[in-house]
């Protein structure tokens, strides 16, 4: 039986995942906290074998509990939970010895494998699958991560690959999307993602694989173009 422990202030999140880990057949929650201390404090009484952390929480923070954790001996794997997709942050948390970083909302099949993944010792110390392919995919194409334009795109092509139909709904849905995520304007996300763009394609992106058979290779792509391919390039891969 694999034991289960929930570190999250959401009580709502807590109850739904609680609930459907309760029907399988090989795990059991063992122990609940709604913050970092509470966290701490019950692992120490209660034996746990993975514990779903969240990254934002009152008191201590889900980094603040992994590096509590870090000191100590036979700790358990952690899976970390976070609306927030910043690639500083998921690094930071695999540094601190995280098994996996999932991004909220995510499908609770999904968190169900990643358990059982951790505890069979399979992919251990890796960020999300996805999400750090798309990071890298930008990286290795040439766009600057410390850039804005940089997390922008990221999160275009991620909102694609779950919805293909946004690729025809760049202005009217796609960029409102990330806008509201990081509370700017939909204007500023698409400068940052064309800066981004136009400046990686002037330091050679254009011989990427990638744009390999591209008719206009003198002109850079325009956003959706650049969205679409990077997508299309992760379907395949």
């Amino acid at each position: 039986m694999i034991r289960v422990g929930i570190a999250d202030d959401n009580q709502e999140m807590v109850e739904l995942i609680r609930q459907h880990l309760a029907v399988q057949e090989d795990m059991e929650v063992v122990c609940v906290a709604y913050n970092g201390e509470s966290c701490l404090e019950k692992l120490e009484q209660i034996e746990t074998d993975v514990l779903l952390l969240d990254i934002i929480m009152p008191h201590l923070d889900g980094l603040g509990v992994l590096e509590a954790l870090a000191k100590h001996k036979n700790s358990p794997a952690v899976i970390m939970l976070s609306a927030f997709g910043k690639d500083e942050v998921s690094q930071q948390a695999v540094s601190l010895g995280a098994a996996y970083f999932l991004l909220k909302p995510f499908s609770l099949d999904q968190l169900v494998n990643k358990i059982r993944l951790v505890v069979h010792g399979v992919q251990t110390n890796q960020v999300e699958p996805v999400e750090s392919k798309v990071g890298t995919t930008l990286r290795e194409i040439g766009i600057a991560p410390h850039i804005k334009g940089f997390t922008y795109l990221k999160d275009a092509v991620l909102m694609v690959l779950e919805r293909e139909d946004l690729l025809g709904l760049i202005t009217k849905e796609l960029y409102p999307m990330i806008a509201k995520k990081h509370q700017t304007t939909s204007s500023r996300v698409e400068r940052a993602m064309r800066h981004a763009i136009k400046s990686a394609w002037k330091e050679g992106m254009s011989e990427h694989v990638l744009f390999t058979g591209r008719i206009e290779q003198q002109k850079g792509p325009k956003n959706s173009e650049f969205i679409s391919y990077v997508s299309n390039h992760m379907n395949g891969s």
